[in-house]
Formats: C-alpha cells, sequence, structure tokens
C-alpha cells in the first residue's frame, strides 16, 4: 500500500494543497523548508489521515485520529482532508459499485471533514465506504495467501528520545500482536518504549530455542563410544550453523541486519544478563554499553527496531520482513542531531534497509539532497510547496559548466602566438645580456651559478 495523493482543504495555513507522489519512480519524498513553514503540518495530517486503515482494520466502528478544532484555518468553517491510496495488486482491487466509471479502482480513498458550528464547536464528519472495502480485501487475502502481510503505517513525529529502557517487563502477549504495530492516537512525541519491551521478548525466545538445541545436542552424544563422540564434536558447528533456520521467527537477524545497514559502524545489539541486565552494542569496533551512546545514536537505533518491530509484526510468516514488508514511513525533521556525513546518507540507507516502504520525510538541511536525483523533492516556501526536478537542474548545471569551460580555453591563434614568444624568449635574453655592462654581467653569472632568483625591490 502506498499513497497515490494527499488534498488539503484549509488545514492549519494551507488553503488548498495538493500532493501527488511518484512512488513508482522515486520512493523516497523529502519535503525541505525553513523553520515554522508547515512541514510538521503537512506529515502531521498525513498520518492522521493514514490512522483511520489500522482503526477500521481492527472494528467498523474504530475511530481513527480526528482532526481537532485547532486544526482547521483562520477564518474558516471547514477543514477537509483526502486521502487517495494504490491498492497492491495482489489483493484486488474495488468492485464497480465503490468506483465511478471515471475512476481507478486500483486506488481507494477517503475523507476526514472538521466543521465549526455556529457556536463555534467542531463537528467531525469521514466517508471511509471504500477504505472499509479496502480492509475486506487485505483481510481476505491474508486468510487466502498466510505469507500475505499488512502494510506498514509508522509516524516519528520531531520529538522522538529515549526516555528508559523497560528491559524488565516480560511475558506480555500484547507485544505480538499486529495491532500493537499500529497507532491509533495523536503522536505529540514517542520514546519508543514498545521497541524494548519486544527486543526483551524475542532476545529471550531465541536464546531459550538455542539453550534447547544444545540440550538436544548433548543427549544425542550421551551412551556413545569416543569415535562416536569426536563425530558428534566434529559436526557441532554445522548443527550450530543451522540453528537459525530452526528459529520460528527471524526477527532477531532482521533487526540486527537493518541497523547495520543504515549504520555500518554498528555491528551487533544483545542483551547481557549478568552481572546485571542491560542492553549492549559493538560500535566501531568497541563493545559499550546502550547508555553510553549519544542521544542522536540512541534515538536512531531504537526508529529503526522500532521499524523492525512493526514488520515482523505485521509480516510473521515472511522470512525477511524488513526487505519484503511494505507500507509507509513518516519522519519529521529527520536530520535533527545529524552531522553532515550521516545526513547525506540516511535516507538512502533506510531505503536499503526497507526497500519496499514508501519513506516520506521533512527535514531543514541541504545535505538531504546528496542523492536527490533519487528522491522526489519538493520546497516549502510562503505557505506554497514546489517540486523541483534536481535531474533537469543537474543537467542544467553540467551544461553551464561545460559553456564556462569552453570560454576559459585559449583560443588557437593565442596558444600559437604564445609558442613562438616561448620560442624567441632565449634571444632576446641573450641580446639584453649583451646591453648590460661587465660588472652586470658577471653579477648574473654568479646568480646562476647560486641557482638564485632575483627578487625586485618593493616600491
Amino acid at each position: 500500500m502506498k499513497i497515490h495523493s494527499i488534498k488539503l482543504r484549509h488545514c492549519s495555513h494551507f488553503s488548498d494543497l495538493n500532493i501527488e507522489f511518484k512512488y513508482s519512480n522515486k520512493p523516497i519524498t523529502l519535503i525541505l523548508g525553513n523553520q515554522s513553514s508547515g512541514k510538521t503540518a503537512i506529515i502531521k495530517n498525513i498520518y492522521q489521515a493514514l490512522t483511520w486503515f489500522p482503526a477500521r482494520l481492527k472494528d467498523a466502528r474504530t475511530a481513527g485520529v480526528v482532526m481537532l478544532d485547532s486544526d482547521i484555518t483562520q477564518n474558516r468553517v471547514q477543514s477537509r482532508i483526502q486521502m487517495n491510496i494504490q491498492i497492491p495488486d495482489e489483493i484486488g482491487s474495488l468492485s464497480e459499485s465503490f468506483s465511478s466509471q471515471d475512476k481507478d479502482v486500483s486506488t481507494c480513498s477517503w475523507i476526514l471533514y472538521k466543521t465549526l458550528n455556529a457556536q463555534g464547536l467542531g463537528h467531525s464528519k469521514v466517508d471511509t465506504q471504500q477504505l472499509e472495502q479496502l480492509t475486506d480485501l487485505y483481510n481476505k487475502a491474508i486468510l487466502q495467501d498466510p505469507l500475505q502481510g499488512l502494510p506498514l503505517i509508522a509516524y516519528y513525529p520531531s520529538d522522538r528520545f529515549v526516555n528508559e529502557m523497560n528491559l524488565i517487563s516480560k511475558n506480555n502477549p500484547a507485544v505480538f500482536q499486529h495491532h500493537s504495530a499500529y497507532e491509533l492516537a495523536p503522536l505529540p512525541y514517542t520514546t519508543f518504549a514498545r521497541f524494548f519491551e519486544w527486543f526483551r521478548e524475542i532476545n529471550d525466545i531465541e536464546n531459550a530455542q538455542m539453550a534447547q538445541l544444545f540440550q538436544k545436542i548433548l543427549q544425542t552424544t550421551q551412551g556413545k563410544d569416543s569415535t562416536a563422540f569426536d563425530d558428534e564434536t566434529v559436526n557441532l558447528n554445522q548443527k550450530l550453523f543451522q540453528a537459525h533456520a530452526q528459529m520460528h521467527a527471524p526477527s532477531m537477524v532482521a533487526l540486527k541486519t537493518a541497523l547495520n545497514t543504515v549504520f555500518p559502524d554498528l555491528t551487533d545489539l544483545y542483551l547481557e544478563y549478568l552481572p546485571k541486565l542491560q542492553l549492549m552494542v559493538n560500535y566501531q569496533g568497541q563493545l559499550m554499553s546502550f547508555s553510553q551512546l549519544s542521544n542522536s545514536m540512541k534515538n536512531w537505533i531504537a526508529l529503526i527496531g522500532d521499524v523492525v518491530r512493526r514488520l515482523c509484526l505485521l509480516n510473521p510468516n515472511q522470512l525477511y520482513p524488513c526487505m519484503e514488508g511494505d507500507g509507509i514511513l513518516l519522519i519529521d525533521n529527520i536530520d535533527a542531531q545529524l552531522d553532515q556525513d550521516t545526513t547525506q546518507n540516511i535516507l538512502k540507507r533506510l531505503h536499503q534497509a526497507f526497500p519496499q516502504l514508501q519513506i516520506i520525510a521533512t527535514g531543514c538541511s541541504q545535505d538531504l539532497l546528496e542523492h536527490a536525483e533519487q528522491y522526489q523533492y519538493f520546497k516549502l516556501d510562503q505557505k506554497k510547496l514546489y517540486e523541483v526536478d534536481l535531474s533537469s537542474h543537474k543537467n542544467n548545471l553540467d551544461t553551464l559548466y561545460q559553456n564556462v569551460l569552453h570560454t576559459l580555453e585559449p583560443n588557437q591563434d593565442d596558444a600559437l602566438l604564445s609558442a613562438e614568444i616561448n620560442s624567441n624568449a632565449p634571444q632576446q635574453m641573450f641580446e639584453k645580456f649583451q646591453d648590460l655592462s661587465p660588472e652586470q654581467q658577471l653579477e648574473f653569472l654568479q646568480l646562476i651559478q647560486d641557482g638564485d632568483a632575483y627578487k625586485p625591490a618593493k616600491i
């Protein structure tokens, strides 16, 4: 599932905003603008509209996030958000009764309204007929194909931080329910609490599976002679190598692979139980506690881990949930607390770690445009959103550079004249030498022998 377009009518300070996404060609959408230009308002409204999908997926009467009265533009009485989604081919399409003849049945749209009455109180209304049919298509597809997963919808606001790591809580069955992969409430900030709970659970499960495997190996070697025991010892490495294939879910491998893809210096993440329970990392070749990392690195590890958590819950039967799971990832102020090198590569590495996700991000730094030829780039200025084609812009710069380079190239006649002057230079120098006095000639020869250069006096 991908966003085809979104229309905002009298939302915040946008009177009429229509954004069409080009996921098929450019899966990454970047919105750049100055502070207080409205980037957060755009991405927040996208998230609020998307929450109605998991809400209707859970129950036909469950509501997503409704617009606030303060979201309506000043001096207006109604605000509207229209979301248009591209339906995946593998789950089917809408029936003709839900789509007019001039509309594409492979897209699904729903509309959110907020209207102020005469007393100034807001009244919410939604039109979700097509959305409810879309959720039915997903439910039927999951029953017919066990490998079919649900789409990711994840939003990370600009206020995101690791408050505390809840590694003590365990045996919580809600951690592995797919509904915990979705949010149905406004998100002014996030602390990634669910990620740390999920990480403790999957770490305990995989440790228990590994302990059970060792127990089976020991049981097979009991009561055998020394020759048989030596044979079992030789096969021990092979059995340990096959242990990963016996795991029920490859969640831990998916997590470590995604983290290493985005941050190559991060090679391991695990729980240390003794002498005390703590989260450990292998960062830049050094083992250290997770709490010793910088706040920026801790936030990004938790963010990537939370995306992996959601993908694993929504695609429980996939061997590679991060590579095969699809959906929409929204990140506000993505360049916050990042250095220049990481800012230039963060979007490209996120796409490598989650290639099937549609990534929509906002930011302020021009360093995000390092690989912008692969992005759909919007510039937000003066409450207007402009799409910038950076590929044509780069071609124009290349043409300008070639023109300037051609202008700076020496003329052929000038080159010949310069060559002629250089060829006559020894004769001219000899004639000037003859005009010198004998004392000056001796001094000149002495300077040549000493290898000194003549330095004119300052005037």
